[in-house]
């Protein structure tokens, strides 16, 4: 990661840089907000800083997994979470209802890679970086094309991955360039797949705040929504600024980025919310989890 990408993840003030120990909740300090470091979340955050007047918060960036496990560990105060990480540990999360990643067909950075048609793939190389798209194809492998695959690790590249493998699931912006600029004869969107079997949009991250800190500083928290919110209604309101500003921290051309971003979805619709529940649905059928959660927001228990 060049420097400037790396000065423009990590920002923020009140002395705190980045993660840190789990500290008690009710002392104030920086918050710590979770940051995609991936091209899909650029939205989310550009506009942080033409905002004014709101206090103190560090970004910390991550892959997905890395994200996840700060946020659970009690390393971050709100992070985006992936939508089968919440399933999981619920019991320990409050949602944002007004705001998830959300693709309503295809996304282009959630993509099956193979050598050999869907229907025929028997083994996969799986991207460590993200739980939900690992659960999603293994919804649709076995729920829409009636495939049985064995699993394993992504390890090297991708030609040496499908040297050993009928196919390859990558996300981000590894994603975005094996499909921009590879030369790949087979390639799968999963969220157009998902599109097409469900009829509905795919949830990939929800975002979520630790129950304790909520507790203590609820109304900092909803700030960060309201921020977050106006982040992405700046950017729909600027997008050749947007664009020219990923250009210089992202290998893509500008044409391909004003493709992507058209295709990312941030809030959190009813159909979305139906989309995200049938996803989960499924998730119990294949057992990838035990059940699917009940979504509780922020709104809902700052009620009293």
């Amino acid at each position: 990661m060049n420097s400037g990408r790396r000065e423009q993840l990590e920002t923020g003030g009140c002395g705190d840089n980045g993660s840190g120990p789990v500290r008690d909740d009710s002392q104030p300090g920086a918050i710590r907000i979770g940051q995609f470091e991936f091209l899909n979340g650029y939205p989310l955050y550009y506009g942080l800083e033409k905002g004014e007047g709101w206090g103190c918060f560090n970004l910390v960036h991550g892959v997905p997994t890395t994200l996840n496990r700060l946020l659970l560990a009690g390393e971050l105060d709100i992070s985006p979470i992936s939508s089968i990480e919440y399933a999981d540990n619920a019991s320990d999360l409050l949602l944002f209802p007004r705001i998830s990643i959300t693709a309503d067909g295809a996304v282009d950075s959630i993509r099956l890679i193979t050598k050999c048609s869907i229907e025929k793939v028997g083994s996969v190389a799986l991207t460590g970086q993200s739980a939900t798209s690992v659960v999603l194809l293994k919804i649709l492998l076995r729920q829409m094309y009636g495939v049985e695959a064995r699993y394993a690790s992504l390890e090297g590249s991708v030609s040496e991955a499908l040297a050993s493998h009928d196919a390859v699931l990558l996300i981000g912006d590894q994603a975005l360039d094996s499909y921009y600029h590879g030369d790949w004869e087979m390639s799968y969107d999963l969220g157009s797949e998902w599109k097409d079997f469900t009829g509905l949009p795919m949830v990939f991250a929800l975002w979520a705040v630790r129950k304790p800190f909520f507790e203590n500083r609820a109304d900092e928290t909803i700030e960060v929504q309201d921020r977050l919110l106006y982040s992405v209604e700046y950017c729909r309101g600027h997008w050749e600024e947007v664009v020219e500003a990923a250009a210089r921290v992202y290998p893509f051309e500008p044409d391909l980025l004003r493709s992507y971003f058209s295709k990312l979805r941030y809030d959190f619709t009813d159909d979305y919310r139906r989309g995200l529940e049938e996803f989960y649905r499924r998730a119990v059928q294949i057992g990838a989890v035990a059940q699917a959660p009940d979504l509780v927001f922020t709104r809902e228990a700052g009620r009293g």
